[in-house]
């Protein structure tokens, strides 16, 4: 016959449960966060690095044509209307893969299909992240953003995933600059209108190109 203690210790009392419940109810929201916070690092890192990759291959255009990076249509010998037309005069012969241009969580450019064979199947409208500033040369300031995240449409940020420039919810934004340097700057400004601070004016928007240069122009994505 089996003692009584034997009986009591073939499982859990309701206290026990709902101690080790509640346990895993903490841990759980202490976990989830922190996983949340290292997946949008690792984007934010992969899309630094691939902003990079789109300056080396803007720097190797410019070493081909007297130091100008692409911003006009050398048919038309119009301006480019967007980021989206002067990114393909790097496609393929500087880059051979539309997939760096994207990132899952733009409100711009998500994926792309890596049909570039023809010209006019080159980065379509949505196959595009990244904003880019027209007009400078491989002897423009090093320090000068050349690629950055798409932003709202008005060279501001938005706090609000999903909306475009909102990829990393108004804390952050990409910049890569002419000298080939990238990284994620920390944003400015109020709460509906982040900004990217111009370097040693961290009150003014680097967006705001007109400090560059007359015909320097913002050209966010294709819509």
């Amino acid at each position: 016959m089996k003692s009584k203690n034997t009986r009591r210790s073939s499982g859990f009392s309701l206290i026990e449960l709902m101690t080790v419940v509640s346990i895993m109810a903490i841990l759980t929201t202490v976990a989830v966060p922190s996983m949340k916070t290292a997946m949008i690092n690792a984007q934010m890192a992969r899309a630094t690095a691939n902003a990079r990759s789109i300056v080396i291959g803007l720097r190797a255009f410019a070493t081909d044509n007297d130091g100008m990076f692409p911003s006009f249509d050398e048919e038309s010998e119009e301006p480019f209307a967007d980021s989206n037309e002067a990114f393909r005069t790097l496609v393929p012969y500087y880059i051979d893969s539309e997939q760096i241009f994207t990132q899952g969580r733009s409100a711009w450019g998500k994926t792309a299909d890596n049909r570039f064979e023809e010209p006019e199947d080159r980065l379509e409208a949505g196959e595009n992240h990244y904003a880019y500033i027209s007009g400078l040369t491989d002897t423009s300031r090093t320090g000068w953003p050349l690629v950055v995240d798409g932003t709202d449409g008005s060279g501001n940020y938005s706090s609000e995933v999903g909306e475009k420039g909102g990829c990393w919810e108004g804390r952050k934004a990409i910049m890569a600059c002419v000298g080939g340097s990238a990284s994620a700057i920390r944003l400015e400004g109020d709460k509906d209108e982040r900004y990217l601070p111009r370097e040693g004016y961290p009150d003014e928007n680097a967006l705001d190109v007109e400090y560059m240069g007359d015909d320097v122009m913002l050209l966010d994505p294709a819509e």
